[in-house]
């Protein structure tokens, strides 16, 4: 291959324009040549300039192979092939494989994979390097043994995974013009597949010391106003504030100029994007992001994720609007363990959203049309080798970390790129974010040192790190403005700008700016962009009843007491205010359809277990009662209902032994079952106010025994916690509620707690001597009179309630408005209790 050279001085001539002017000497047929550029970016800006410069054969257009392509495999299905075998090969090697998690084995696969693939491409060169490095590393000798051997068996297959030569009417071209930034690739696809064809070649700046920076600044800067601006932001946040308000003065100034932000921070362009949506500015990203970072991706490796762990799915939601899918059954595949080719696992999930029409939900997504195409190459996938659920998990998480998507593209003036996409293209205003030398350090590729990277035609570190500054560069000096934003410190440790910039800096001081720290010739201080407020002590919320009984409320639900037992705030602000009457459209919680079914169990069971004949001192016929009459009350609910409550059943089944034995204790103990959930209403007199409410109420569960009465309350909580909490009784008012509106002050008060690890009745204690020497009868006695007396002081307007700190602000439904942290109690309080009320 005989290749001609031609240095590009960035000074002098435009690369396009160059090589017109080269092709119009040459009297070559346009047609006959094929034009190689550095990134498929670079064709738009190409063209335009070949239409400029060839109007009459604009519209056959230019032949054009682009070298970030060559790099990848033309074929993904082959390419996919190849790679399950080799892993099914990598287990069985213990030195490569043993020990080494499924991820890691299709790590090391795709990686081999790609090493093979280059020395199929640089078949005709001696490898030196890479065989002296095998030679002196003993991991290394089977790694290249590997390479070798894979680059040896499949020759054929990887020759054809080789990206081809694109031929216009069937025939080599008769010059091939390349733009060569310094990639190796291209040379070396070049021999592979035209070694008879001349190679013109454009060689792009490759910028490197700091001569480039002298003449950049001699020449650029003494234009007015400058065109260049370094802006310092003292931390990530005001990096990002920094580049939005720069990014709307431009947009201010002229609403329809195109904005390239050059992006080497990833996490300041998210801030970016964000503080930009708040204004209404949209951002069309064109970076590209890799596929395992989509919401997509996250779906689908949780439900593989759920799969591994369980063997079945048993609640799939939408990918985007995260609702449950209505009637799903338990989804499993074949047997738990077992292994099955890529294809069969991919057929399988690939049946599995057809049927729910997740697949019609994923198609108008970028990285959801992803997934499907996986999906579907690994259908057609011919290998044989089998995986285990865990191992498909990490082919699929394999895919997703190698492959990259963009989103939808957005009519918008402001466009994300990389800068390695910006040489050799034009732009007005160029925003570039992150200017610091740790965005322009590059690894070497996977394992291999510098020398035998670069041998395999992979870019070293030193040759990415030129490919960056040279892009830089040209923005610098070709664009009509440019302003560079650099974080002076990043999670508290400081950044060092680019040196290349540094100089630049050096370069345009004046006497001025000496004893400054930046040059006054480019720097700029934007305005504060900070509101400073001044801050006052906060205070915690109080609130205080209407005037004019305009605040006491016609009813309040005994459940509302709970509230009331542990923060008067929370209670006032949820019940003892006139708010409206909120209806409830909303799908009901997870934590009320349990209780609704464990209730509706119990009270089945009891019915059925005081029919006459019942054998009710046998616990099986209890056991077997409970399962029974569960699965009666779940065939009731809706489909939606069973989904939400699915993962109780689990649980449920886990504690039937001990509810049974309880429940047949109770019986042997001489209570028979009376009702469950009885509507009760009791007028509450306010004392000595006068005013009345009704409080309502509905009793979990009644037992008699001759003339003795239980009242219980059924709580998902450790039995051992409840009696802890009892340790106060008017903690818990439900039941002391509603022993005082039945009016049985001798009733026994029970709560039946459900948990995990302990199933058992917790009785409430006798009633104090203190409460009894004052008169009363019961606890229900003393809740009612305590809350007519607060309920009358409050709605009088003669109390303020405030938050209560404690352990009742571990969860509360208005902990974002009460403020309680002025309390300095609130760090105290002990709120580590296990279970939780229903």
């Amino acid at each position: 291959m005989t290749q001609h050279i031609i240095s590009i001085d960035p000074f002098q001539a435009t690369p396009f324009g160059l090589a017109f002017d080269w092709l119009a000497q040459s009297e070559l047929d346009a047609q006959q040549v094929l034009w190689v550029m550095p990134r498929i970016e670079t064709v738009g800006s190409f063209k335009r300039c070949w239409a400029q410069h060839h109007a009459g054969l604009a519209a056959l257009g230019p032949w054009v192979q682009t070298a970030d392509r060559l790099s990848q495999p033309a074929a993904m299905g082959p390419w996919l092939a190849l790679q399950a075998d080799l892993v099914g090969v990598l287990r069985e090697l213990p030195l490569l494989g043993g020990g080494s998690s499924p991820s890691q084995l299709w790590g090391l696969a795709q990686e081999y994979l790609e090493l093979a693939l280059r020395q199929v491409l640089v078949q005709k060169r001696n490898t030196n390097a890479l065989a002296e490095y095998a030679e002196h590393n003993t991991f290394a000798w089977e790694e290249a043994q590997v390479v070798a051997t894979l680059a040896q068996t499949y020759q054929a297959e990887l020759m054809d995974l080789l990206p081809k030569p694109a031929e216009p009417m069937g025939r080599q071209p008769l010059q091939v013009v390349w733009f060569d930034d310094g990639e190796t690739v291209p040379g070396l696809w070049l021999e592979l597949f035209y070694p008879g064809v001349p190679v013109q070649v454009f060689k792009l700046p490759a910028i490197e010391g700091p001569q480039p920076w002298q003449a950049l600044g001699a020449s650029r800067f003494a234009e007015k106003p400058n065109p260049v601006v370094l802006q310092v932001a003292p931390d990530e946040t005001t990096q990002a504030q920094q580049a939005a308000h720069q990014i709307l003065e431009w947009l201010r100034a002229d609403p329809t100029t195109e904005i390239a932000v050059a992006v080497l921070d990833r996490l300041a362009a998210r801030r970016m994007v964000g503080l930009l949506a708040d204004v209404g500015v949209l951002v069309d990203d064109r970076t590209g992001w890799r596929l395992s970072t989509s919401n997509v991706a996250g779906w689908f490796d949780h439900l593989l994720q759920q799969f591994v762990e369980h063997g079945q799915l048993t609640a799939v939601t939408q990918p985007f609007t995260g609702l449950p899918l209505e009637h799903l059954e338990p989804w499993a595949f074949g047997k738990s363990g077992s292994r099955y080719t890529l294809a069969q696992w991919a057929a399988a999930f690939a049946a599995l959203f057809e049927k729910h029409g997740l697949d019609l939900a994923l198609q108008p997504d970028e990285a959801g049309q992803q997934l499907l195409t996986v999906l579907g190459l690994m259908q057609q996938v011919p290998a044989e080798t089998e995986f285990d659920a865990k191992e498909f998990l990490a082919a699929w998480r394999s895919w997703a970390e190698s492959q990259r998507f963009r989103p939808l593209d957005i009519e918008s003036p402001v466009r994300m790129v990389p800068l390695l996409s910006t040489r050799m293209r034009p732009f007005q205003r160029v925003l570039v974010l992150g200017c610091a030398q740790s965005h322009f350090q590059e690894s070497p590729p996977g394992l291999l040192p510098p020398a035998v990277a670069q041998e395999l035609g992979f870019p070293g570190p030193r040759l990415a790190r030129i490919q960056k500054i040279s892009a830089l560069y040209e923005l610098l000096l070709h664009s009509s403005e440019v302003t560079l934003l650099h974080s002076a410190q990043v999670a508290g440790k400081p950044e060092m700008l680019l040196p290349e910039l540094t100089w630049l800096d050096i370069v345009l001081r004046d006497c001025a700016s000496v004893e400054q720290h930046w040059s006054s010739s480019w720097h700029r201080t934007p305005a504060n962009l900070e509101i400073e407020v001044q801050r006052q002590a906060e205070q915690a919320l109080q609130i205080t009843a209407l005037g004019n009984a305009g605040s006491l409320p016609d009813s309040i639900r005994v459940t509302a007491l709970d509230d009331w037992a542990a923060c008067r705030l929370r209670f006032g602000l949820k019940h003892a205010l006139p708010w409206p009457q909120q209806r409830e459209e909303a799908a009901m919680r997870y934590e009320q359809l349990r209780g609704i079914f464990v209730h509706k169990v119990l009270e089945k069971t009891a019915q059925h277990m005081v029919l006459p004949g019942q054998p009710v001192n046998q616990l099986q016929a209890w056991k077997q009662t409970l399962l029974d009459q569960a699965r009666l009350v779940w065939n009731n609910l809706e489909l939606a209902q069973q989904a939400t409550v699915y993962p109780f059943l689990k649980f449920f089944d886990q504690i039937v032994p001990r509810l049974a034995g309880k429940l047949m204790e109770r019986q042997i103990q001489g209570w028979q079952f009376k009702g469950a959930e009885q509507k009760v209403e009791h007028k509450l007199v306010l004392q000595p106010g006068g005013a009345s409410l009704a409080l309502k109420g509905r009793v979990d569960r009644l037992d008699m025994r001759g003339d003795s009465l239980a009242v219980s309350d059924i709580k998902f909580t450790n039995p051992a916690v409840l009696k802890k909490r009892l340790a106060d009784p008017l903690s818990q008012p439900q039941l002391p509620a509603y022993q005082a509106m039945l009016n049985k002050p001798g009733a026994q008060l029970d709560f039946l707690g459900l948990h995990k690890d302990k199933v058992d009745w917790v009785s409430f204690p006798p009633l104090s001597d203190e409460y009894r020497e004052q008169g009363f009868e019961s606890w229900g006695d003393v809740l009612l009179s305590e809350l007519s007396q607060e309920l009358n002081s409050f709605f009088e307007g003669q109390a303020v309630w405030q938050a209560n700190p404690g352990d009742a602000c571990e969860y509360c439904a208005v902990r974002s408005v009460c403020r309680p942290e002025t309390h300095p109690a609130f760090n105290g309080g002990d709120a580590g209790e296990e279970g939780e009320d229903e």
